[in-house]
């Protein structure tokens, strides 16, 4: 049966779904430079490859950095409709993909709160637009993981939804299931849309 989410009911999921609190550290002026900087490095790194390889756009970037590095969130939109089977190889194949650079980049290690980073601690969310920026009448139109599931959401029957859920799965079974069959995505080329569309935000929680 399908089960609306609220965007409230979403975003409480997302931001307290971290188990334990972080030690409190003061970083000195240089070191959150380094911080930001490496932070904004791994995100572009993603953020090219990923236009090059899916056709995807990024539109925002974030995270939860209240004492270190917590969390490191990026949003892309793909100019495509999309099955369930294609939502879950792009989340999977983006997120991985994520979870690497961000292991490979020396400067940012000293600052994680988790080395190696994993899948938990790398936020991505893709939503699924045409290029008027609306939402598709059928398929995925948003996908994410959070707290170990990944869950797929359909076309929204209210405004202030996040969209009908169309399922949830474990996220290492998404992932077994990406890794154990032929990619089924197709060619995701980038498609021209307005600017204002397209903007690029940012948000971090530094407190």
């Amino acid at each position: 049966m399908a089960i609306r989410v609220s965007f409230w009911s979403l975003a409480c999921l997302l931001i307290f779904g971290e188990p334990g609190m972080a030690e409190e550290k003061n970083y000195s002026k240089k070191e959150r430079a380094v911080i930001n900087r490496s932070v904004n490095e791994v995100v572009d790194v993603l953020e090219k490859e990923m236009k090059e390889q899916f056709g995807l756009r990024c539109t925002g970037q974030g995270g939860s950095m209240p004492y270190d590095i917590q969390e490191i969130s990026v949003r892309f939109v793909c100019r495509q409709q999309v099955t369930v089977e294609e939502a879950r190889e792009l989340e999977i194949r983006v997120t991985e993909r994520f979870v690497e650079i961000i292991n490979s980049h020396e400067a940012i290690r000293p600052f994680l709160r988790d080395y190696p980073w994993d899948h938990r601690r790398a936020d991505i969310m893709i939503a699924f637009r045409d290029e008027y920026g609306e939402d598709y009448p059928e398929g995925v139109r948003l996908i994410l993981q959070g707290k170990d599931q990944v869950f797929y959401y359909g076309p929204k029957k209210h405004p202030k939804e996040v969209g009908v859920t169309i399922k949830d799965e474990p996220y290492e079974e998404a992932k077994k299931i990406v890794n154990s069959t032929p990619s089924c995505l197709k060619s995701m080329e980038p498609k021209p849309v307005e600017k204002s569309v397209e903007k690029k935000k940012k948000w971090f929680g530094w407190l």
